[in-house]
């Protein structure tokens, strides 16, 4: 069977700071560089280019990714989110049912049915349990699965696969396939010392957070334990011009330890890592169990990859790659002080920090986006295969 020819469709603007515009770009790029033929929808302001190599340089330049794949910017009115959401998604569906595609994949929800009744195959992808979430969700999903050209769920998380199967979803129809990160971005490791040389920084031991400043991310305990642990300088590499990063930027600016160096990607995020001798995840349940914005968090494979000692959250997620006291410090969630006392620890005992980050290398091994193409193009085509003729 030939490879498939690939739709995605994405109702994001970009570009932009979120994890999922992170896995996007860089999941497309890898199914690229598989020789998949791909071509992502999405939407740009009417005023804006409608230039594909202006995109792509522009996508490049952000995230530091390859993008080698077809892009076709669809111009847009813009307004309130949710009506937009569905005029998009609408309007982009009709177009790439006009394209000569095999497979549509897509996070959004709205272009399911239409490529289903055009008899055009279907990979929904999803890093939420929706179906525990949304329980009125369930038997939406499992209608949807017994199409034959419904291939399936493609899931972030074994977490998050559990829950559509306990929601009645055949297990064929829903793969857990982890994100990743470049690997040749990590290729030449640096020493913390050498990484915060380039980086123009002091010399002394350093605490690194990168990702999303805001409340849902549990920010305030990330600088409850940066005000805890003043020994160590701490870089936090995020968007903090946001108006949900706000107080949190303003706080830590009281802090002269602390470091805000905003969003950073390519180069810098590596050598922004490297510098690390402790890399932390905030651990709260709020992330997973409150808000369900977070599961297995897209940073936890670029730390995985930079070799340096976690410490986070004792969470089910994170237990799926973390193991207490192997490749990572697993703390009691929303606890300070053992989130701060797990810090120390690694900070001070060199032996085990080095511990930690050897084992975080071999985990990382088979995690990067090119592993996470193989392993979907595996998923569709199986799916396809299976398929009654």
């Amino acid at each position: 069977m030939a490879a498939p020819r690939i739709a995605y469709f994405t109702d994001e603007e970009l570009p932009n700071c979120d994890a999922s515009a992170i896995q996007i770009v860089h999941t497309l790029s890898a199914l690229a560089r598989l020789g998949a033929t791909v071509k992502m929808y999405f939407p740009v302001r009417p005023s804006a280019s409608r230039d594909p190599e202006w995109w792509r340089n522009t996508l490049r330049a952000h995230f530091g990714a390859e993008v080698g794949f077809d892009l076709c910017p669809l111009p847009t009115r813009f307004g309130p989110r949710l009506w937009i959401k569905t005029a998009e998604s609408m309007a982009a569906t009709a177009l790439l049912l006009r394209d000569d595609c095999d497979v549509v994949y897509t996070r959004n929800l709205l272009p399911i049915v239409p490529s289903l009744a055009a008899g055009r195959d279907v990979v929904f992808e999803t890093y939420r349990p929706l179906t525990r979430q949304f329980p009125a969700s369930a038997p939406l999903f499992n209608g949807v699965a017994r199409s034959s050209h419904f291939l399936g769920i493609v899931t972030h998380s074994k977490f998050t696969r559990d829950a559509f199967i306990a929601s009645g979803l055949p297990a064929q129809k829903v793969e857990a396939i982890y994100n990743g990160f470049d690997a040749q971005a990590f290729s030449q490791p640096l020493t913390p010392q050498a990484a915060r040389l380039s980086l123009g920084l002091p010399e002394r031991k350093t605490v690194v957070y990168t990702g999303r400043i805001a409340a849902v991310k549990n920010s305030d305990l990330l600088l409850d334990a940066a005000a805890a642990v003043p020994e160590a300088q701490w870089l936090i590499a995020g968007a903090h011009d946001t108006e949900e990063a706000r107080p949190y930027a303003e706080r830590a600016r009281d802090m002269p330890h602390v470091r805000l160096l905003g969003y950073v990607s390519g180069e810098q995020l590596t050598q922004t890592l490297a510098a690390a001798d402790v890399l932390v995840i905030p651990p709260s349940l709020d992330p997973l169990e409150r808000f369900g914005t977070t599961v297995l968090p897209i940073k936890l494979f670029t730390y995985l990859a930079a070799g340096r000692a976690i410490v986070a959250g004792n969470l089910p997620d994170a237990r799926e790659l973390l193991t207490h006291e192997e490749n990572a410090l697993l703390v009691p969630p929303d606890e300070l002080l053992p989130f701060v006392a797990a810090i120390r620890r690694a900070l001070t005992d060199a032996t085990l920090a080095a511990t930690l980050g050897a084992a975080c290398r071999l985990t990382a091994e088979d995690l990067t986006w090119d592993a996470r193409a193989r392993r979907l193009m595996a998923f569709i085509e199986g799916r396809r295969a299976a398929r009654p003729l």
